[in-house]
């Protein structure tokens, strides 16, 4: 079976995105939007500051 070259094209320049959900408990999401349930998430006091990723 022959491999689609537009969907490993398209999943290529997806990138990851990072954002606050603010509600009851404020959450951190990062979430590779490119695929179907590709998330995660953790309360935001629990997660790291950005200086810290690098």
């Amino acid at each position: 079976m022959a491999q689609d070259g537009a969907a490993r094209e398209s999943l290529a320049d997806c990138e990851a995105m990072g954002s606050v959900d603010r509600g009851e408990v404020d959450q951190f999401i990062v979430a590779y939007p490119c695929q179907d349930d590709a998330w995660a998430s953790i309360p935001l006091t629990e997660a790291a500051a950005l200086d810290e990723w690098c």
